[in-house]
């Protein structure tokens, strides 16, 4: 009995050892949220597959250097006058045929249009891998956005239970005093309605948590019925810069170096200057070289045979001999036909194929005269994506400063605010004592202890959304200087 009373404990703490292990596994903190919403978000994704696109078009664009190689064969049948490609005359009989041929080509100069391509290519593949960065930061900049939001649901949640179980105490004490009649009645129901309302605070705040994860599961494409716990560090140990020691110039020289979207347009430019010249180098001639071998067989579906008639004599040819006329004698023939079978129509296969053998190489030149203006609109589109491309990257630019400096702006406010908010709820704690002492002593009414830690909750609450508010502000402005996101 005692043996299998250890083995149970063993078993038991063994898997105590399990489940706890599986309920660290489903903690989540920022670094994995962001690492999950990265593997799975569905732009990340798509981005990706056109950086795998862009490769395989750079792959193409330059495997086409190399000579063309293509083989080509035909079996079929013709009736009617053909060609038999045997005697090589025409005639009324209807045969199969084959043809063989090894074709390849490869262009020797083309005005640099292809290495042009090229390079274009390479540069639209860097900056689809760029743009796939540009994926990945977005995607953390919201997960981080909405990872700090929960974790402020969190803190709220907590700051109103505070404000429940203070509201109890304070009911249960109100009440044992209004049973022993040092209290009315009214001072119990107004603390009564009180943790009514904190309790409805209290489910708001719960309910709040839950909705805000599922926005979270659905940023990082995690199913909604999967399990999700949150690692809530505490935000006061969230590492943050220094405010005062950046200036937003600073952000934003940084932000010129590390930013993908300043990347992606730079490399698109470059690609369409490229481009630019591929379309010009598209007017002039290209030369090539070609190269051939071939053969064919065929085979008509009756045999022609002559047969000698005889040897007779044709009156109007004749040789002299003195004043005789002796008549010259031909040799006359006749046609037979007959179908062949199957199996003979490739009697003569190998030889024909043998004989039929032929080559030819040569060198191409092809000059563009007059192409429905497409040369030359290529060229003015490319110009034009030019000047596009110039814009966006101005505009992308513009843009980049401008929200640098807001968000340097918006920091730079929400740490003011913060610490404001620090001070006020310093204030609205020791007026809460101060409050609480009277009214314990009975020189207080209870709607205006109410009204004090009514005062006090708001002022909590204030400073945790600065707080957040700050830090969000503080990690947005580390992102612009290329650091990531992390907590």
């Amino acid at each position: 009995m005692r043996k299998y009373v250890i083995y149970f404990t063993i078993a038991g703490i063994v898997f105590a050892n399990l489940s706890v292990h599986a309920q660290d596994n489903t903690r989540w903190d920022l670094r994995k949220c962001v690492e999950y919403a990265i593997e799975n978000n569905v732009s990340v994704r798509q981005a990706d597959i056109q950086s795998r696109v862009s490769a395989i078009l750079l792959k193409e664009s330059r495997l086409q250097q190399i000579p063309s190689l293509n083989f080509t064969g035909n079996h079929g049948f013709q009736f009617g006058r053909s060609l038999d490609y045997t005697t090589n005359t025409y005639s009324d009989n209807n045969a199969m045929y084959q043809q063989f041929g090894l074709n390849t080509q490869v262009n020797l100069f083309n005005w640099n249009s292809q290495r042009n391509t090229i390079k274009a290519n390479e540069l639209n593949r860097q900056a689809d891998e760029a743009a796939v960065d540009k994926a990945k930061n977005d995607i953390a900049l919201n997960v981080a956005r909405q990872y700090l939001l929960v974790l402020l649901d969190i803190e709220q949640a907590k700051v109103t239970e505070i404000q429940l179980q203070q509201s109890e105490a304070q009911l249960r004490n109100t009440q044992m005093q209004v049973d022993a009649g040092a209290l009315p009645e009214l001072n119990a129901a107004e603390l009564a309605a009180q943790v009514a309302r904190d309790s409805a605070n209290l489910t708001t705040a719960q309910t709040t948590i839950e909705v805000d994860k599922l926005t979270l599961k659905g940023l990082i494409n995690l199913p909604a019925d999967a399990a999700f716990e949150l690692d809530v560090p505490p935000v006061d140990q969230i590492p943050l810069d220094n405010i005062l020691e950046i200036s937003p110039a600073e952000i934003y020289t940084m932000a010129m170096q590390s930013q993908p979207q300043i990347k992606v347009n730079n490399l698109r430019l470059l690609a369409s200057k490229k481009t630019y010249n591929v379309a010009r180098s598209r007017q002039y001639p290209t030369i090539s070289a070609f190269g051939q071998l071939g053969s064919r067989f065929f085979a008509p579906f009756k045999s022609t045979n002559q047969i000698p008639l005889g040897v007779y004599p044709n009156e109007n040819i004749y040789v002299l001999n003195g004043a005789d006329k002796l008549p010259v004698y031909f040799p006359q023939t006749g046609i037979v036909t007959s179908k062949k079978s199957f199996g003979s129509l490739w009697s003569d296969y190998g030889a024909q194929i043998k004989n039929n053998f032929g080559q030819s190489v040569g060198i191409g030149l092809s000059i563009p005269i007059f192409n429905g203006w497409t040369a030359r609109a290529n060229i003015e589109r490319a110009k034009i994506d030019i000047k596009n491309k110039e814009l966006i990257a101005e505009q992308d630019t513009l843009k980049l400063k401008q929200d640098i400096y807001t968000a340097f702006n918006q920091a730079r406010g929400s740490f003011q605010t913060f610490m404001a908010r620090q001070k006020e709820v310093a204030t609205a704690e020791r007026s809460f004592d101060l409050a609480t002492k009277r009214y314990q002593i009975g020189v207080m009414q209870t709607i205006e202890w109410l009204t004090n830690q009514a005062n006090l909750y708001s002022a909590r609450i204030n400073l945790l959304i600065a707080h957040f508010d700050y830090v969000f502000k503080m990690k947005v402005l580390e992102f612009y200087k290329g650091q990531g996101v992390k907590l």
